[in-house]
């Protein structure tokens, strides 16, 4: 870490010393809560499981869903792991869809159950990516998310700076293409 990096990542690692036992998180539509320490305990072990599924640094995990705690924890354990984020907008059109994760080629793919026939029409135009993950408890057609966080190997996360992409938003149609920056 350089002398002004401080990444997504060292803010985790802050916070879970910093305000151990104040929440961090609060999922309105079950009552999940979780502190700052569970919060960075649950991105490492994400982390690990995201690295056992073949994640590295400058790897693309992309994700079509709405905000939840599974998609916080995913920022997590990119930033700790050196992964670019991917959030795809999911009012986008299934054609708007397919392009943009084509665009940016992620390794994995989390989809939260009600987008999943989008994905699944898409799967045959999607070569980048080698795993589909449900994103969230609820179920889905593709593989569970919790079994990512049931890991407890010893977590190495990679070495990122500042200067490391995190995450890729894809703008507006320029010239009739969005594009991601």
């Amino acid at each position: 870490m350089g002398l002004y990096d401080f990444t997504f990542y060292d803010l985790i690692n802050r916070n879970a010393v910093s305000f151990a036992d104040k929440d961090a998180w609060f999922e309105v539509d079950d009552n999940r809560t979780l502190t700052f320490s569970q919060y960075k305990a649950k991105v490492d072990c994400l982390g690990y499981g995201l690295q056992k599924a073949g994640i590295t640094k400058g790897d693309r995990i992309g994700i079509v869903g709405k905000n939840s705690l599974e998609f916080f924890l995913l920022y997590g354990a990119a930033g700790a792991l050196g992964a670019i984020m991917l959030p795809i907008n999911w009012r986008l059109s299934p054609d708007e869809v397919g392009y943009n994760l084509n665009d940016c080629e992620p390794k994995l793919l989390f989809v939260d159950a009600e987008f999943q026939e989008t994905v699944e029409g898409l799967k045959e135009k999607l070569q980048s990516v080698k795993n589909y993950f449900n994103l969230g408890p609820g179920g889905g057609k593709f593989s569970d998310f919790d079994p990512l966080l049931d890991n407890q190997g010893d977590f190495e996360p990679a070495e990122v700076s500042t200067d490391d992409g995190f995450v890729i938003i894809h703008t507006a149609a320029v010239a009739g293409k969005p594009r991601g920056a």
